[in-house]
């Protein structure tokens, strides 16, 4: 690993919860390998595009790393029926490269979540920077496409580690809420690690009391690191 730069930022209105406020660490990298990041991941740090980071708030140790125990998943009812109405969408798996259709449909789930849940709108440079670090990084990140009839319905950029996937971005088309892709998009990285014998699908942070994180609590059995770093198991 080659760290260019570190910073830390100063308390700012966190993002998940709005009556606290957020600093982070970051480490700047011009190198980095799959193992290295392993060994990072396990300590609670994440990593966009060239940029690792972890939360170090003062007053606060909600943001909680969370992974799927694959092995041991079991769906629940309501996710069997998401898998089974999706069977007919195809994944395509490649490594991460700019295209039109992901910007637009980027776009297009950008502009539905602002309607639907306050998201700053998007911005045409803001979108393409954003797109642009899922595809600038330090060792080779995979993207997701899911094609219904030949459309693509969703994106997922995915990091492949030594000990499992680390799910760091998705969207999908706002217009098919019936399909619960987002759920899909989960449910198919947690079908490939077990496929591939992986026990952990890495899903970023779970932090209790931030609404848009509770689709995470759902994925079990699931270890969420406690505030000392140790994995903490729950299950149905």
């Amino acid at each position: 690993m080659e760290i260019s730069k570190k910073h830390i930022t100063s308390p700012d209105r966190c993002g998940y919860l709005p009556d606290r406020k957020w600093s982070l660490e970051y480490n700047f990298v011009t190198a980095l390998s799959p193992d290295e990041y392993q060994a990072l991941i396990e300590r609670g740090w994440r990593k966009y595009g060239h940029a690792l980071f972890r939360p170090v708030c003062q007053n606060c140790r909600e943001c909680r790393p969370v992974r799927v125990l694959c092995r041991n998943f079991e769906p629940s009812r309501s996710q069997k029926r998401t898998l089974e109405k999706n069977r007919d969408i195809e994944i395509v798996v490649s490594e991460a490269a700019p295209d039109r259709e992901i910007f637009e449909l980027y776009v297009r789930h950008h502009e539905s979540r602002s309607a639907m849940v306050g998201w700053p709108e998007p911005d045409f440079l803001g979108s393409m920077s954003h797109l642009s670090t899922m595809v600038d990084n330090p060792f080779p990140i995979e993207q997701w496409c899911h094609f219904l009839e030949g459309g693509l319905v969703g994106t997922c950029y995915v990091d492949p580690l030594p000990a499992g996937l680390s799910a760091v971005y998705s969207f999908y088309d706002p217009d098919l809420p019936e399909r619960s892709l987002g759920t899909w998009m989960i449910l198919s990285l947690i079908e490939r690690c077990r496929s591939l014998g992986l026990p952990y699908l890495y899903l970023g942070y779970y932090v209790e009391g931030c609404r848009s994180m509770s689709y995470k609590k759902k994925f079990l059995p699931q270890e969420i690191q406690d505030v000392e770093g140790n994995w903490q198991v729950f299950s149905r």
